[in-house]
């Protein structure tokens, strides 16, 4: 299925819009109470111990569960090498204002990149490079202090003037840019600062840019965990200025450097000896001497790769491979990540008014046509669970009754199809686009016969990757679905950007609201789940958003299915990194930092 990673954290994945790889079983989702599965789920592995599998919420146990039940891990060993595989290349590496990334782009960019924060598994967010990060009364102003004593490895200080260079360069990117209308720029398009001393500053919010307009914005944090909060050297980003091939030799203050990247092929990174922080025991990090990078775009090929010893980590979306996995806990342990995820489902482009898919009745129509747990059960192993809406289990906004019934329901859909014929009389025909992958086809082989038996008839179009999200943002003609997958994260404000009739609502312009979603009611919520105070009222049009977008049908909800990251059993200490402050990082869609992460000899 033709995926978008969106925000792991509110502004992750902020250019992931135009990165085509993934299948709908790369959502994530978190099994339902009484699921078969609450009785077969295999052990989860974390910081190289293995936990019981969960027996009270049915389905395999969540990372964040397990950390709290794991017998203490043994001591780390520092030295040795990983060799770790992806599925996906990087689009114009690797200055953070121009790479385009997804899950396996910040799993090596946190390798030489620090961030100015992260998110914990409590949710909140915590300093990385910044010491604080602190807001005025009313949120709309927040001042940054910047660790003291770090240098990036050309030996450039990490201080406020670098932050300061970095977010404007970053956030003045195209796409970085909106989804940070809200912060307050100057004439000259950067953002409005104001600089306290050498390693603090205050960032101003402002609506729509305007800094005569402060706004409240109490989540704008969140925004310093993505891509905009990683940072670089300025001494390198002036050498790319210069030279665009030194883009490929990124410089950072992160624990490893880079020793040498080919496209497509592999990266490799060796320990920074003079990475500036060290575990609680005191030992100096990271632990290991040497990662190894890979790409490998289908995931039975990596499955393979670790079975023969010729990696040592993935990270999968795809349900056959987690499933095999299950069955080897032993000796290939695997942590599932099952909240804040993706979900799959069917992306209508609400700006063809004229199309059948313009009507309400049809999408809905559509929506009761599908038979969920036929798809899981025939396509996906039997893995993911049948989707209500775009918010994944744990988000700000999910309800388990939004008020679509995921049920297979053909006698109202007919009933809704023969509303329509009233008035407008004739055949129903509509286009379906995906990737290309034996998946995807089984996919939309099924979802053609669904709606077969309500009158429609489907013709499917199989588009190259590299094509696919352009299609989409541009509104391409032919298409009126396409099988999609996106939406992780935590807060609603975090897919503002995705579902704001700001972000563009007409075909042929580029837009990042992909279902040209047009709603005052949503646009005025979003507005509240960024700006109200009270997280009640921000919890509260959350949630109205989602019964909005059930009631009106403006995407098909299809499937949340788990990531799995599968290793040898030698990788230690994997989704345990913390922050300074010993918050533990959450990792979301296959992510975990691998600075503290050791191999067992």
């Amino acid at each position: 299925m033709g995926q978008v990673r969106s925000t792991g954290r509110a502004g992750r994945g902020l250019v992931a819009v135009v990165i085509t790889v993934g299948l709908l079983a790369a959502a994530c989702s978190k099994k339902s109470d009484g699921s078969s599965a609450a009785s077969t789920a295999p052990p989860t592995t974390v910081a190289g111990a293995t936990t019981a599998p969960s027996t009270t919420g049915g389905g395999v146990t969540t990372t964040e569960a397990a950390a709290t039940t794991t017998a203490p891990a043994a001591t780390a060993v520092p030295g040795g090498a990983l060799v770790m595989a992806g599925s996906s290349e990087v689009a114009n590496p690797w200055t953070p204002a121009a790479m385009q990334c997804d899950a396996y782009c910040y799993q090596r960019a946190w390798t030489f990149f620090d961030p100015v924060a992260e998110t914990g598994t409590d949710l909140k967010v915590h300093g990385v490079l910044a010491e604080s990060i602190t807001p005025n009364t009313d949120y709309s102003e927040w001042t940054i202090k910047v660790r003291s004593g770090i240098s990036f490895t050309d030996g450039t200080p990490v201080d406020a003037a670098a932050v300061i260079r970095n977010l404007n360069e970053t956030g003045s990117s195209l796409l970085v840019s909106k989804a940070l209308v809200d912060v307050a720029r100057n004439k000259d398009g950067t953002f409005k600062t104001k600089t306290l001393d050498p390693m603090s500053f205050t960032i101003y919010m402002g609506k729509n840019g305007d800094p005569t307009k402060p706004l409240s914005w109490p989540g704008f944090d969140f925004y310093l965990t993505g891509q905009w909060g990683l940072i670089a050297s300025p001494t390198w980003l002036d050498k790319v200025k210069k030279d665009p091939t030194a883009a490929t030799k990124p410089v950072g203050s992160g624990p490893f450097i880079v020793q040498s990247y080919a496209p497509r092929d592999s990266m490799v990174v060796t320990k920074n000896p003079k990475y500036w922080q060290k575990d609680k025991d005191g030992v100096q990090l990271p632990y290991l001497d040497k990662i190894t990078f890979k790409v490998i775009e289908d995931s039975a090929t990596a499955e393979q790769a670790l079975q023969d010893g010729n990696i040592d980590i993935f990270s999968t979306g795809n349900a056959q491979v987690i499933s095999d996995f299950r069955k080897t806990p032993d000796k290939f342990p695997m942590i599932e990540q099952d909240k804040y995820v993706s979900t799959g489902y069917l992306l209508v482009d609400l700006a063809k008014k004229t199309a059948p898919t313009g009507d309400e009745r049809v999408r809905c129509a559509i929506a009761k046509a599908i038979d969920r747990s036929e798809l899981a059960s025939l396509v996906y192993a039997g893995i993911p669970i049948p989707a209500n809406g775009v918010f994944s289990p744990g988000q700000e906004g999910h309800l388990d009754d939004n008020g679509f019934n995921t049920d297979l329901d053909i006698d109202g859909a007919k009933a809704l199809i023969a509303s329509y014929l009233k008035d407008h009389p004739g055949p129903i025909n509509v286009r379906l686009g995906h990737t290309a992958d034996r998946v995807n086809s089984q996919l939309s082989d099924l979802i053609k016969g669904y709606l077969a038996k309500i009158g429609i008839t489907v013709a499917v179009d199989t588009v190259p990757q590299d094509q696919f999200i352009t299609l989409a943002l541009l509104g391409d003609k032919s298409f009126y679905m396409y099988a999609w997958a996106q939406h992780s994260g935590l807060k609603a404000d975090g897919q503002n950007f995705w579902w704001n009739s700001a972000s563009g609502t007409q075909d042929g312009a580029l837009s990042l609201n992909f279902a040209r979603i047009n709603d005052p009611q949503v646009d005025s919520d979003l507005s509240i789940a960024r700006s109200d105070p009270d997280p009640a009222k921000r919890q509260a049009a959350a949630e109205d958003i989602n019964r909005t977008f059930a009631k009106h049908c403006y995407q098909i909800p299809l499937l949340w299915g788990p990531t799995g990251i599968p290793h040898k059993p030698t990788v230690m200490n994997l989704q345990t990194m913390t922050t300074p402050d010993g918050a533990t990082i959450l990792g979301i869609d296959g992510e975990h930092y691998l600075t503290n992460v050791w191999v067992k000899k």
